[in-house]
C-alpha cells in the first residue's frame, strides 16, 4: 500500500495541465475521458489534436436517462478515468469541461441590444456583456414563465444574429456604431442536473472549467460555422435520451429533447431473450456489429441466434425510435432538414438509418452517421473513433473555443449557491436564485384601506416594513453589491408591514366612544355587526333609528341633596344620514344648572346622545362633488365650515408641485374651463384640471 508520501511524490511528477483539455462524458452506460490540446497556425486557430482517450462502463446503473442518480458511483468511475489518462498521459488533470444531457431541457429565444455609441470599437469584451446580458434576459423570462423559484441554469447558447444599428451582421467585431444587438437561443437545465455533475467533480478534485450541453458539443465537433448554412438536424442518441439541434442559415435556430434512445432497443431484447440488462447490451452490440451470437438465458440455457434474425425482432423498436425521433426534429424545424447527423452509441443499432431517412423522405445518404469521417478540425491520430466519440470530442472542442461556461459558488447563510458565472453578480441575482421571493428581498408596506362613508372616502394606511438586511464578508452591503467566487453573503429577509384593518364601529366612532343606540348603519346597503370588518371599498351608511327619538335632559338639583326630579324627555324629528364625531358647524351646544339644551343656528334637526357624543344631520355637512381630471370626487366639509378652494385639490392628486418631473415641466390649473387659481372657490358641480403638463 502506498504511503501519503509517495502519492504526493508521485503527484509532484506529472506534468502541470498547462492549455490541455480533459474533457467528459457521461454517459448512462459509459463515461467516456478524451485529452487533447489546440493547435495554433498563422490565423490564431487551427485544429484540435486528440492526445488521447478512455472508455470505461458503469458496473451497475448509475445513470438514468441522462441524469445522475448514484453520486458516489459516477464519481468512482470519473476517478478511474482520470487516474488512467494520468498516467498513461503524464499529466496532472485538475481541469475538466463537461456537459449535461438534454433531460428537463428548456430553451428561449430572445433579442437584447446595448448603446454602443461612446465605444470606440466593438471588441471580445462588449460583444461578451451583450451574449451574458442577453442570456439573463432569457433566463428572468423563463423564471416569470413557470412562476416557480426553482433556479434553471444555462449550459450554452447559439448566436442567431448580431445586429448593428438594425442591420443584421456575421460579426461584430471591430465594427463602431450606436446600437448592437444580438438575438440568441439560450439553453437552461434545472439546478438538479448541472448539481449532480457538480458534486461528482467535487468528489474527483476537478474544477469545471466549461459546462455546455451534449447536442451544442455534438454540433462545434462535426458542424463546423459555415456549414450551419445548411438546414442539418442532429441527433445524438445516448442510451437514456436523445438530443436534438437544428442549424438553418448560420445559426443554431432550435433544440429539442425526446425520452428515448438506446435503452429501448436494450429493454425490448430483454423481454424478447429472457435476460438480464448487461447480457442484452452484449447482444446488442454484438448483432449490430454483423455478427451471430450465443448467449445465455435467464434460466441457464444457452441460445444462439443469427445477425439476420435479431434485425427481425428489435425491427418494431427501431421503428419506434425513429418515429419519436423524426416527430421531435419536424416540429422543432417546422418541416423535414435537409440532412440529418445521427451521432451517440445509440446511433449504432442496425436499421436506424434507414427508417430515419424514410420517415423524413430523405435520400439514405442524407442521413449520415458520425465517425472518423465526418470529424472537422480534430485530429485523432491513428485512432478509429465511431458515433459514440463525437459527442465527447465536441466537449473538448468546446472546452478549447472557451465556448462553454463556468459557475461560480457563492456561500449564502451557511448555503452554497451556484450561479452562472458573469463579471457582474449582485446579491439580488443570488437571493433569487436560491428562490428567495421578491416580498422577502425588497419588502413592502401593508396594503392601505380604504372606504366610503356618507360619501366621504377615508383610507386608513398599512404598517410599514423593514428592509432586508445583507453582509457581505462581514461587512454591511446592499441588494446592488458586487460579488464574486468565495464569497461570504449573510441576508436577513425583509419584513413585510401589516395590511390594515378596521373594525365597523372604529369607522363610524373614530375617537373609541360607544356609538349610540340611536345611531344605524348598513355595509354595502346590508345589516352587519358593529364588530364587521371593513373591506376595501366598502360603502358606510349612518343614520338615525325611527321617526322619533327622545332625548332625556336631566334635571340637575340647585340644591346638593338626594332627590331627584324625573327626567324631561324632548322629541327630534328624523333626519337624513348622520354624522357621528367633533364637528362644531353652526350647532351651538349651551348648559345651564337645570337643563341641557339643543340651541341650533339652522332650522335642521339635530340630538345628543347619553355620553355627550353630538350627532348632527348630514344637511348641515357642508361637502360638494365635483369633477377633478375627469374623474368625481367629493370634497368633505372644513372643520369650520369655509368655502372649499383650489389648493384643496393637492390632497386629491398624485402631483408634488415641489419636484416636477423635468426641470421645464409647468403644471395645468383650470376652473370649469378657464385659467385658476390656488385660492379660487370652488362649488357643487365644478369641473377642475390640476396635473403636470404633457
Amino acid at each position: 500500500m502506498k504511503t501519503e508520501v509517495e502519492k504526493n511524490k508521485k503527484s509532484k511528477e506529472l506534468k502541470s495541465q498547462s492549455n490541455v483539455v480533459f474533457a467528459l462524458d457521461i454517459g448512462t452506460r459509459t463515461i467516456v475521458g478524451v485529452i487533447g490540446e489546440q493547435e495554433e497556425n498563422s490565423s490564431g486557430t487551427g485544429a484540435f489534436n486528440m492526445l488521447d482517450h478512455i472508455v470505461v462502463a458503469h458496473p451497475k446503473r448509475a445513470m438514468i436517462d441522462g441524469q445522475i442518480e448514484d453520486i458516489r458511483q459516477v464519481a468512482k468511475i470519473v476517478t478511474q478515468v482520470k487516474e488512467q489518462l494520468e498516467k498513461r498521459s503524464g499529466i496532472k488533470l485538475e481541469r475538466v469541461s463537461i456537459a449535461a444531457a438534454g433531460r428537463a431541457l428548456k430553451t428561449r429565444r430572445v433579442e437584447k441590444e446595448i448603446d454602443v455609441s461612446e465605444v470606440e470599437r466593438i471588441d471580445s469584451d462588449v460583444i461578451r456583456s451583450l451574449e451574458i446580458e442577453a442570456i439573463q434576459t432569457a433566463s428572468e423570462e423563463l423564471m416569470q414563465e413557470r412562476g416557480v423559484t426553482t433556479p434553471y441554469y444555462c449550459v450554452g447558447f447559439s448566436v442567431i444574429n448580431y445586429l448593428l444599428d438594425g442591420n443584421k451582421m456575421l460579426n461584430l467585431d471591430s465594427h463602431k456604431g450606436s446600437k448592437a444587438g444580438i438575438e440568441l437561443i439560450a439553453t437552461f437545465l434545472p439546478n438538479v442536473v448541472v448539481e449532480g455533475l457538480y458534486s461528482v467533480m467535487d468528489m474527483c478534485s476537478l474544477s469545471v472549467s466549461s459546462l455546455t450541453l451534449e447536442p451544442i458539443a455534438a454540433m462545434n465537433a462535426i458542424i463546423p460555422k459555415e456549414i450551419r448554412l445548411i438546414n442539418i438536424a442532429l441527433v445524438d442518441i445516448g442510451a437514456g435520451t436523445s438530443d436534438i439541434a437544428i442549424s438553418k442559415d448560420g445559426s443554431i435556430i432550435a433544440y429539442a429533447m425526446a425520452t428515448i434512445a438506446g435503452d429501448e432497443i436494450t429493454e425490448e431484447i430483454i423481454k424478447a431473450y429472457f435476460v438480464d440488462f448487461d447480457t442484452a447490451e452484449k447482444i446488442k452490440q454484438t448483432c449490430c456489429a454483423g455478427e451471430d451470437c450465443t448467449y445465455k438465458d435467464i434460466f441457464g440455457i444457452e441460445r444462439t441466434f443469427t445477425a439476420k434474425e435479431f434485425d427481425e425482432k428489435i425491427q418494431i423498436s427501431v421503428d419506434g425510435l425513429a418515429d419519436t425521433i423524426c416527430q421531435n426534429i419536424v416540429e422543432a424545424n417546422g418541416s423535414s432538414p435537409a440532412a440529418v447527423f445521427l451521432v451517440g452509441g445509440g446511433s449504432l443499432v442496425k436499421g436506424l438509418q434507414q427508417a430515419v431517412a424514410n420517415r423524413l423522405e430523405l435520400p439514405i445518404e442524407r442521413v449520415a452517421l458520425g465517425s472518423n469521417e465526418v470529424l472537422k478540425n480534430i485530429k485523432t491520430g491513428e485512432a478509429s473513433l465511431g458515433a459514440e466519440f463525437i459527442t465527447p470530442l465536441g466537449i473538448a472542442v468546446t472546452g478549447a473555443m472557451n465556448k462553454g461556461y463556468d459557475f461560480s459558488t457563492i456561500t449564502l447563510n451557511e448555503r452554497q449557491i451556484r450561479v452562472f458565472n458573469t463579471n457582474k453578480i449582485t446579491v439580488f441575482e443570488i437571493l433569487t436564485t436560491a428562490g428567495y421571493k421578491s416580498n422577502e428581498i425588497l419588502g413592502r408596506s401593508g396594503h392601505n384601506l380604504t372606504y366610503i362613508i356618507n360619501g366621504e372616502r377615508r383610507t386608513v394606511r398599512g404598517g410599514g416594513f423593514e428592509p432586508a438586511q445583507v453582509i457581505v464578508n462581514g461587512k454591511a452591503g446592499t441588494l446592488n453589491s458586487q460579488i464574486s467566487g468565495g464569497d461570504k453573503v449573510e441576508f436577513m429577509p425583509a419584513v413585510c408591514g401589516e395590511n390594515a384593518t378596521l373594525l365597523l364601529k372604529e369607522a363610524i366612532s373614530p375617537s373609541g366612544a360607544p356609538v349610540p343606540d340611536e345611531i344605524g348603519f348598513t355595509v354595502n346597503d346590508k345589516n352587519v355587526p358593529l364588530d364587521y370588518s371593513v373591506k376595501n371599498l366598502d360603502k358606510i351608511e349612518t343614520f338615525l333609528v325611527g321617526e322619533e327619538i327622545e332625548v332625556e335632559v336631566y334635571e340637575i338639583p340647585q340644591e346638593a341633596d338626594d332627590t331627584k326630579e324625573s327626567p324631561k324627555t324632548e322629541k327630534l324629528e328624523n333626519s337624513e344620514a348622520l354624522e357621528v364625531g367633533e364637528s362644531t358647524l353652526e350647532t351651538e351646544i349651551s348648559a345651564t344648572l337645570d337643563s341641557i339644551e339643543i340651541t341650533e343656528s339652522s332650522n335642521s334637526s339635530g340630538s345628543i346622545s347619553k355620553d355627550g357624543t353630538v350627532i348632527l344631520p348630514k344637511a348641515l355637512i357642508k361637502s360638494i362633488d365635483m369633477i377633478l381630471n375627469e374623474l368625481p370626487v367629493t370634497l368633505p366639509a372644513n372643520a369650520d365650515n369655509s368655502p372649499h378652494t383650489f389648493i384643496e385639490l393637492i390632497n386629491h392628486v398624485d402631483i408634488d408641485l415641489d419636484n416636477p418631473p423635468s426641470p421645464t415641466a409647468g403644471y395645468v390649473m383650470t376652473l370649469n374651463g378657464r385659467p385658476a387659481g390656488f385660492n379660487d372657490t370652488l362649488k357643487e358641480g365644478d369641473k377642475a384640471v390640476l396635473k403636470w403638463q404633457n
